[in-house]
């Protein structure tokens, strides 16, 4: 056992990563870290008491992703590994979810390696992200505006993911594969400067090391670790007051406001987005800006006052108790013959210039159940990249005629790319289809040109609506504080 593989053993049982006799499943892509990953495991499977697997994605993106596939496993049959190959199409998985392909593929990835432990009896999956990955994502969540639970970037552990690596840097793995003699694979995409991840990876990391502090990978990944045990001691605080205090009934989560104020303002914000977790599917589209507008309600107890959220939820406060449920159908805040109009004349006046082109003016529209979003018309110079931020939705406005966010009606429809070719499918069709439930179907906002839906929030943009290498003209609208902004 070397240096390396001691401090991998030592930091697997300090937080209790694996158990004698448990199976643990790979994720083995072939680049360093991965390879670091399955080395140092298999030097301390003995030790440890574990046996070993290992499972490739193959995304379908890099034309040398089948010499990929062969190298890992050459590697897994010297060692006499099991090893499983998933192979994906994630470019179209990502076309059709509307994703970016950095999303795409890690939902495809984590799929297919819960898909395989399930099948083979692997209690514990292990990933390669070690101490630089730990201070990106920290840099990363910090610059997105989170909250103390985004500070603590990377935790050792998640349900049933294991991160052994996040005790040592990347020039830690390199000079152990070094002096193991192993080579691996390199994805060039790594050293393109296209998403923000790759930046801080390639830009601020490295310059922060030469130009600050030449340890500053280890400083971030401390204050991380320090940030995750301030989140979860406050989770504690906050769920022991959520558990005694919450009244749950149905679909609905009721606070007496006397009690919560006695609170700190910190332990508050997770009191109500533990109401969130308890109400909602997935807390992805639950920002600081919600939690800030439910706790504006609670600031007196005089009347009764209300804020629409996502999911179709309202916060309610009557007097002094605050109410968070379900806005029912006939009881909502939404008018059905209420229109919003993008007024994309207006935007195109008063052009300004901008380093990519040119855009209009900002205009701000107050969505019911979505949030406030910003338009604006951007026109996009000779050449440029299309735009591809998850936050932003891009509209070729070359091809609309109007812009209105409404509710739905009877003739609406909307475009799916099949195979390359626009497909009318009628709106009502396509709800079915995605499982949006009845009650919510006639509450929600869409965007639409005529019966022509250009998107449905949350879950897809037509594909008669997006923008193309020909787009002269780009509608851009962004969900600033509340809604399904990613989908």
């Amino acid at each position: 056992m070397n240096s390396f593989e001691r401090k991998v053993y030592n930091f697997i049982k300090s937080n209790n990563l694996a158990a004698s006799s448990e199976k643990i499943l790979v994720g083995f892509s072939g680049g360093a870290d991965s390879v670091a990953l399955m080395t140092a495991l298999y030097e301390l499977r003995k030790i440890l008491g574990i046996e070993l697997a290992a499972l490739h994605v193959n995304h379908g993106i890099r034309e040398e992703a089948g010499e990929d596939a062969s190298f890992t496993r050459r590697f897994c049959e010297d060692r006499v590994i099991e090893y499983y190959l998933v192979e994906e199409n994630v470019p179209e998985i990502a076309r059709e979810e509307k994703l970016t392909e950095e999303e795409a593929g890690r939902i495809v990835r984590y799929r297919a390696f819960n898909e395989c432990a399930d099948r083979i009896g692997a209690r514990r999956i292990a990933v390669a992200h070690h101490m630089n990955d730990a201070a990106e994502t920290l840099l990363y969540n910090l610059m997105r505006g989170s909250g103390i639970h985004g500070a603590g970037s990377i935790r050792p552990s998640r349900d049933n993911i294991i991160r052994p690596l996040l005790c040592v840097t990347r020039k830690e793995i390199e000079e152990y594969l070094r002096e193991k003699e192993i080579s691996f694979c390199t994805d060039k995409t790594n050293s393109e400067n296209i998403h923000t991840r790759n930046k801080i990876r390639n830009k601020l990391i490295p310059y922060a090391e030469d130009e600050i502090n030449s340890g500053v990978v280890e400083h971030l990944c401390r204050a991380a670790g320090r940030f995750a045990d301030a989140d979860e001691f406050i989770r504690s605080v906050s769920r022991d007051f959520f558990e005694k205090e919450a009244i749950i009934t149905g679909e609905c989560v009721r606070l007496e406001l006397g009690k919560l104020k006695g609170l700190a303002d910190i332990v508050k914000e997770d009191v109500i987005l533990q109401c969130f977790e308890e109400l909602t599917p997935s807390r992805k589209d639950i920002t600081s800006a919600h939690i800030e507008a439910v706790l504006a309600l609670t600031q007196d107890e005089s009347g009764t006052k209300s804020v629409d959220l996502p999911y179709m939820l309202r916060a309610v406060r009557e007097y002094d108790k605050l109410i968070i449920g379900r806005a029912e159908r006939g009881e909502s805040s939404f008018d059905k013959k209420e229109e919003i109009v993008v007024d994309i004349e207006e935007l195109a006046a008063g052009t300004v210039d901008e380093e990519r082109g040119s855009a209009s003016a900002i205009k701000s529209y107050n969505v019911p159940g979505l949030g406030r979003a910003e338009a604006k018309i951007v026109e996009k110079a000779r050449g440029c990249a299309i735009p591809s931020d998850t936050y932003t939705k891009w509209f070729d406005c070359d091809r609309i005629q109007t812009a209105v966010f409404r509710h739905r009606r009877k003739d609406d429809y909307i475009y799916i790319d099949m195979d390359g070719k626009d497909c009318k499918k009628m709106l009502s069709k396509f709800m079915t289809d995605v499982k949006i439930p009845k009650n919510r179907r006639d509450e929600m906002f869409v965007l639409a040109d005529g019966d022509h839906v250009l998107w449905v929030p949350g879950y897809r943009m037509s594909s008669r609506g997006k923008i193309s290498e020909d787009t002269v003209r780009i509608l851009a609208i962004n969900i600033i504080d509340g809604g399904k902004n990613s989908g």
